[in-house]
Parts: C-alpha cells; sequence; structure tokens
C-alpha cells in the first residue's frame, strides 16, 4: 500500500487525509472572524470571547499525546471515522450553544477530537511515504488546514454575516460528516502504529533535540496567534473594515497560506528543515513587524495580511519533517507532542492577546508576535547547536534516529 509511485508522485488518497484537516482546520481559525458576532450575542468581552480558542487548545494540546497513547493499538480507519463523528457533534453542541459555558464544553469536544485526528492523519500520511517526498506528502495533509484558511473561514465569515455565528459551526459539522462519508468508502486500511502506552509516548519527550523543537513549535504557534486569534477584533477596532471588508482580509491570507505550506514542502524536501526554518521563522518575524503600522491602513492591512500567510505556513510542514527526523522509530510519538506544542503555543498565544486587548493594546499584538519568533530562532539555534555537540557515531555504529541515517530527514 505505497502512497507513491515509482516515479515519486504521491498517491492521491494522501489528499483523503487532507479533507479531514480541512474539517479541523476550518474550525480551529473560524473563531476569529467570528469573535466579534460570538462576543455580542453571548455578551463576552474581546478577551473573554478569545479564551473560547484557549479551550479548543487545550483540549488539543493535553490530548494530543494521551489520546494517541490510549489508541495506539487501535485500527487506524475505524478510529478516524470515531474521531471525526466526535469532532462534528462537538461542532453541532458548538452552534446550539446557549450560553458561554456550553461553548468552552462544545470546543473541549471538538479540540479534542481535532487532536487525535491530526495526529493519526499526519502518521499515516509519513507511515506510508518513502522518505524522499515525505515532506510533500505532510504538506498535502496540511494543505487541507491551509485551504480550509483559504476558503472555510471566509465562508464561514460571510455565513455568519449574512446568517449567525451559530451557522458557521453548523458547516464545520457537515465537513465533518462528509470526511466521514469520504473515508468510510474510499480510505484502506491502514497497519496500526507502535502500540506504546501513554507514558512511553510521553518519553518521547526525552529524545535529543526534542524539547529545544518542541519550544521551537509553540514559540513559533504564539507568533502568529497572538495576532490571528485577534484578527477579527484587530481589523474591527484598529483598521475599521465592516463584518464584510474582513471576510476578503482572511480570504487572502488564506491564499497565502495556502502556498506557503507547499513552499514548506519543497524546502524541507530540498534543503532539510533546519535550513528551511530558519529561512522561514526570519522572513515571519521581519513581516510581523511590518504588520505592526499596516494595519491601521485598509489597503495596506489587506496586502499585508495575504503575505503574512505566505510567510507563515511555510515553517509548519518543516517542523514536522524535523520532529520524524529527530524522533527516529518514535516519529509518530514525536509529531503527536509537536501537534500538542502547537496548541500550547495558541494557548499563550491567546492569553498574551487577551491582555494586549484588555488593556486597549490590540495595535500593538503583531510586534509581541515578532518577539515570539525571535525566541523561535534562539530556540532554533540552541536545538541546532545540541546536534552538533552531540558524538558522533563510530564508523560501526548505527545511527540511533532517522535523522542520521537519511538526507531526506537530516535536519
Amino acid at each position: 500500500m505505497s502512497s507513491v509511485s515509482s516515479a515519486g508522485r504521491v498517491d492521491p488518497r494522501v489528499w483523503l487525509l487532507a479533507l479531514g484537516t480541512f474539517a479541523t482546520g476550518t474550525d480551529l481559525f473560524i473563531v476569529s472572524g467570528l469573535l466579534p458576532a460570538v462576543g455580542r450575542d453571548l455578551h463576552l468581552s474581546t478577551a473573554l470571547a478569545g479564551q473560547t480558542s484557549t479551550a479548543f487548545a487545550a483540549a488539543y494540546a493535553v490530548g494530543a499525546p494521551i489520546l494517541a497513547g490510549l489508541t495506539a493499538k487501535f485500527r487506524r480507519k475505524p478510529l478516524l471515522i470515531s474521531v471525526m463523528l466526535v469532532f462534528g457533534l462537538g461542532n453541532a453542541l458548538s452552534a446550539f450553544s446557549a450560553n458561554f459555558t456550553v461553548l468552552l464544553i462544545s470546543r473541549v469536544i471538538t479540540g479534542a477530537g481535532a487532536a487525535l485526528y491530526s495526529a493519526n492523519a499526519s502518521a499515516v500520511a509519513a507511515r506510508i511515504s518513502p522518505p524522499e517526498v515525505r515532506g510533500r506528502a505532510l504538506a498535502i495533509v496540511y494543505a487541507g488546514m491551509t485551504s480550509a484558511i483559504a476558503f472555510g473561514v471566509p465562508i464561514g465569515n460571510w455565513i455568519g454575516e449574512l446568517a449567525s455565528w451559530r451557522w458557521a459551526f453548523g458547516l464545520v459539522a457537515v465537513l465533518a460528516a462528509v470526511t466521514v462519508a469520504g473515508i468510510q468508502l474510499f480510505l484502506p486500511h491502514v497497519p496500526t502504529g507502535p502500540g506504546a502506552t501513554v507514558r512511553e509516548r510521553m518519553a518521547a519527550i526525552r529524545i535529543p533535540q526534542a524539547r529545544t523543537h518542541l519550544l521551537v513549535t509553540a514559540a513559533w504557534t504564539a507568533g502568529t496567534f497572538t495576532v490571528y486569534t485577534y484578527l477579527g477584533s484587530i481589523l474591527e477596532q484598529i483598521t475599521g473594515l465592516s463584518a464584510g471588508q474582513q471576510s476578503w482580509v482572511l480570504l487572502l491570507f488564506g491564499v497565502g497560506s495556502f502556498g506557503g505550506v507547499f513552499v514548506g514542502g519543497r524546502l524541507a524536501d530540498r534543503f532539510g528543515s533546519v535550513v528551511g526554518l530558519t529561512l522561514t521563522i526570519t522572513a515571519l518575524g521581519l513581516w510581523l513587524v511590518v504588520l505592526t503600522p499596516a494595519i491601521h491602513w485598509p489597503l495596506a492591512a489587506a496586502i499585508a495580511v495575504g503575505i503574512w500567510g505566505l510567510v507563515h505556513w511555510p515553517s509548519f510542514p518543516l517542523l514536522l519533517h524535523r520532529a520524524l527526523g529527530i524522533g527516529g522509530d518514535r516519529g509518530d510519538m514525536l509529531l503527536a507532542l509537536n501537534n500538542s506544542a502547537v496548541y500550547v503555543g495558541q494557548m499563550i498565544a491567546a492569553a498574551v492577546g487577551g491582555l494586549l486587548a484588555n488593556a486597549g493594546m490590540l495595535r500593538w499584538n503583531p510586534l509581541a508576535g515578532a518577539g515570539f519568533e525571535v525566541l523561535a530562532g534562539i530556540a532554533l539555534v540552541i536545538s541546532v547547536g545540541a546536534l552538533r555537540g552531540r558524538k558522533r557515531p563510530r564508523p560501526a555504529e548505527v545511527p540511533s534516529n532517522a535523522e542520521e541515517s537519511s538526507p531526506a530527514l537530516r535536519g
């Protein structure tokens, strides 16, 4: 069951996994554009409404390694179907939430479902892909997420404007149902991964470079989401755009993101993850500085947000690629922890962005995000330095992980 041909072309079935990440990505990012409407309807401050993203992120961060360990011996196809059903039901509950408490509970449910789906989708894509196209296979899976930003989020925003934010969450529930049908009909059975316990999976953090790599991931995520979580409020309060105009700006971010994730996949396969991350994290930090003044003018904000999507997303497949290389035969476990680090970064971003919002300083959110990218760059330097300082194996020794043994994963 190879996902690629002898010519190195990715099997179309890998795109099926992207259908699910399209649903989870729409759910994750849709809140940003709907935040002002949710706050008004449920009588919440901007910062408190933003904590719905924190609930989703917390469930994801905790759930990714724990749920992956508890379900390690489950067959992949039934598991993907089950978690997507849970995810869809959670979004249905979000759509019918009568108060903030119910909405928070629903976001926890959807976050847990998204965590388990994403961890398994990326691991399955990696397992069925040979090293020379693994970066592209991961990019395809997560192209579903960036496609969600490009199309799902603006559509959800338009639905929220025309009807209600509740209908936007209903759209995500429908996407989940379509994903379930597609998996049932077309996804072949995939062998289960290693039957590791939760403790064994958490122990992956002791892999050399794992902790610094996870810090890179968390800081990189915090950099963008300090801005993106509150982008709807920024565009409304600072830029002065209407809800309809905001949808077009979100579309520009999504189009840039869709192209960016494929750039990251190519960089991973051609130059390796460290070179790629050095370039992309630097570009993102610089562009967040540019975004700080740009949000004060509608046209400048629209252009800057579109380019922001393009420079942000290349790092994501690079981070996944490097996690697999560092993890070696425990790469699946480190991928789950890497996904947790993404949502730890989102939790930090929601908190920092909320503090700035409460202080009436939303205009400084992009500059705070640039600060996080500086931290990500420092963590990357430390991580690479740790690799260079490790004792090289003797010629007779077998390299201990895939990053040292495979040129395609060398980071």
